[in-house]
């Protein structure tokens, strides 16, 4: 996780949570790792990444009770890169009595991770705290037109935001339908599933599966990307991740999927 990481290389501890088999995260759980520890910022990304689990509003307010239950209060920031394409927004749940940050990204939805560029909405004093540290120059011209023009498209980008989540639920029911496949919830523009059943001597089946989709000489046009390492990312072992695409696209990722698992 890319918090943990800023965090770890500017020497601040950290402390990781973990989920259940299936990804989710039991807020009772999570808000009692924050009494137990008191930590100063708490990160909570939903949708998640790379799992695409959605936290619920009550994950929210566990962890936001049991910070402000202490004596010295902290900070909850829930990362919302993938907000659009998600059920609810804890947006609404920012008021300047509440130490709730969200933050959000041009990256994913407005295709436009080189720019670089993303906001927080934040209570007034946060704000203020920030411009007192924030850098004299953060944002180059060229960022700074390019976020300006992409809101003049936000009916285009609502419209591929539909597309997008209704292709999602057609992807997500036909891999549901396949005979050993394991497709987990999502709320991002991604689904996690994992082909269960055979587990062959040296590696999990997933990875066999990665291997024969991708566009090489006996692979089927796929672009798959590689699960991270188990040792960084717990419980995904086996696991792929598909990008909804357009209808034709994810036409072509189920049909070599389904090929693939036949073999």
């Amino acid at each position: 996780m890319l918090h943990a990481h800023i965090a770890r290389i500017t020497g601040t501890g950290v402390v990781t949570g973990e989920r259940g088999r299936d990804f989710r995260l039991e807020p009772s759980a999570a808000a009692g790792l924050v009494e137990a520890h008191e930590p100063d910022v708490v990160f909570l990304t939903t949708p998640n990444n790379p799992t695409g689990m959605v936290e619920p509003p009550e994950t929210v307010e566990a962890l936001l009770a049991a910070l402000t239950a202490r004596a010295k209060p902290g900070l909850l920031v829930v990362d919302e890169a993938y907000a659009e394409f998600s059920p609810w927004s804890a947006i609404d749940m920012v008021a300047d009595a509440v130490p709730l940050v969200v933050v959000r990204t041009y990256s994913k939805v407005w295709s436009m991770a080189a720019f670089r560029l993303g906001f927080c909405v934040a209570p007034a004093p946060v704000v203020a705290d920030l411009e007192k540290v924030v850098l004299p120059y953060h944002l180059s011209v060229p960022t700074q037109l390019a976020g300006a023009v992409a809101l003049r498209f936000t009916g285009e980008m609502g419209a591929r935001v539909a597309s997008i989540k209704t292709e999602r639920e057609r992807v997500a029911a036909a891999l549901a339908a396949l005979d050993g496949v394991e497709a987990f919830p999502s709320g991002a523009n991604f689904i996690l599933f994992r082909p269960n059943g055979l587990q062959l001597p040296d590696r999990p089946r997933g990875d066999v599966l990665g291997s024969d989709l991708r566009p090489t000489r006996r692979g089927r046009g796929q672009v798959m990307r590689d699960r991270p390492r188990p040792a960084r990312w717990p419980r995904l072992d086996g696991c792929l991740r598909v990008t909804i695409g357009r209808p034709e696209e994810n036409d072509a990722f189920l049909a070599a999927l389904k090929e693939v698992l036949s073999t």
